[in-house]
């Protein structure tokens, strides 16, 4: 009998994380549908961010989590994206794990 390899267990969780029973929902990302977890609260808790505001409008940050396997390519820097209809820039993306963690910024009035 052979022991499951600790990669087979990063993908149970990672399917577990995007499952949409439990964290995930279905969100457009450039026209494509896919399970993706979206959080606006953890970039004010890794850092010292803060909402800038001038003038009636803000800039708003939020985060993005989807399977890089589900994206017909990784989103960079500058880039424009449309989530759920509203046009974001990207202010970087990183990969772990086969997980891109997708930081958006856009600007509120």
């Amino acid at each position: 009998m052979t022991m499951p390899k600790l990669k087979d267990h990063l993908n149970y969780d990672i399917n577990t994380f995007f499952n949409l029973d439990e964290f995930a929902q279905i969100h457009t990302i450039d026209g494509k549908e896919v399970p993706a977890v979206i959080d606006s609260d953890v970039l004010k808790i890794r850092s010292n961010y803060k909402t800038e505001q001038y003038d009636g409008v803000y800039a708003s940050r939020i985060a993005v989590y989807v399977k890089a396997a589900d994206l017909p390519e990784r989103p960079v820097y500058g880039q424009q994206l449309r989530l759920d209809g509203k046009l974001y820039t990207v202010i970087e993306c990183s990969e772990e794990m086969g997980v891109l963690e997708i930081v958006l910024g856009a600007n509120e009035s």
